[in-house]
């Protein structure tokens, strides 16, 4: 936990540094137990966020040890590129950029790709795994929004939480995992109806709505934490879901950048590397 005292006032950042920081060194020990850890990313040439991010995968990767590199291939070469390093016996671990090209579909990837090298948890067999308990292969984002609050010493058992999102690849394998942790779950979205009501009475909100200040500190009423979980480039800068415009110590908050997406980059690599280990 970091204490922020600008502007003259003190309020708590969880931040994602230090747990990464620390999760690197574990992977580190683990890669050199096992030998050589290869993984490949999939992105296609117009989707600049996905080959940003998996830039970010590969500088972490060379610190441990991995063997990473992204094909930047044309949207109509994904499904081929996918087959073919299924059947590539020296990958261990694939990830695939997303969104996907147009006229791909979440269902036609998570059905080819195959489960034993899926390093993001996007297959049919490794998010339902989650359902029953079994996180050994996990999404890299809901994962990170849970770690980061464990690491900063935060119990979610008995904890109402809210999550602003639904989607199959954060709201909800997010939803399932806060649920396998006891706490109280509820599921916000575009047609929920008092959501205003629903953020008072959560201790907990995960942000993932892709607006930049959508939540903002003023508006806070009662005592909470927010995950900020959006990534936002407005005017060349990042910028997170959340916006601290005021000082208010009832608000607890993930930083971006530095909070939740510090730690996601680190856990498609320990991914990767579960994945190696039972090959």
């Amino acid at each position: 936990m970091i204490f922020n005292s600008q502007n003259g006032y003190t309020d708590m950042i969880l931040d994602g540094k230090q747990i990464s920081k620390k999760m690197l060194e574990e992977i580190g020990k683990e890669v050199s137990q096992v030998g050589r850890v290869v993984m490949r990313g999939v992105a296609y040439e117009e989707d600049q966020e996905s080959i940003v991010y998996f830039n970010s995968i590969k500088k972490n990767a060379e610190k441990v040890g991995i063997d990473f590199s992204t094909h930047i291939i044309k949207g109509e070469e994904l499904m081929d590129t996918v087959q073919k390093l299924n059947n590539d016996d020296t990958v261990d671990a694939i990830i695939v950029g997303r969104p996907f090209p147009k006229g791909i579909t979440n269902d036609m990837v998570a059905d080819a790709l195959d489960p034993d090298k899926d390093a993001d948890c996007v297959t049919y067999q490794n998010m339902g795994k989650i359902y029953f308990g079994d996180e050994t292969i996990a999404p890299a984002t809901p994962k990170a929004s849970i770690e980061i609050l464990l690491g900063n010493k935060i119990d979610l058992k008995g904890k109402d939480t809210l999550i602003i999102n639904r989607s199959v690849t954060v709201g909800r394998p997010l939803s399932q995992m806060l649920l396998n942790r006891d706490a109280t779950v509820t599921v916000a979205h575009s047609k929920t109806r008092n959501l205003e009501d629903l953020m008072n009475r959560a201790d907990i909100i995960f942000l993932a709505v892709g607006k930049a200040g959508y939540l903002k500190s003023s508006s806070i009423k009662s005592r909470k934490i927010v995950v900020d979980i959006g990534i936002n480039v407005v005017d060349g800068k990042v910028r997170g879901d959340f916006e601290v415009d005021r000082e208010n110590e009832l608000v607890d908050y993930t930083p971006v950048p530095g909070g939740v997406g510090a730690i996601t980059s680190v856990l498609i690599l320990k991914n990767a590397v579960t994945l190696a280990k039972s090959r």
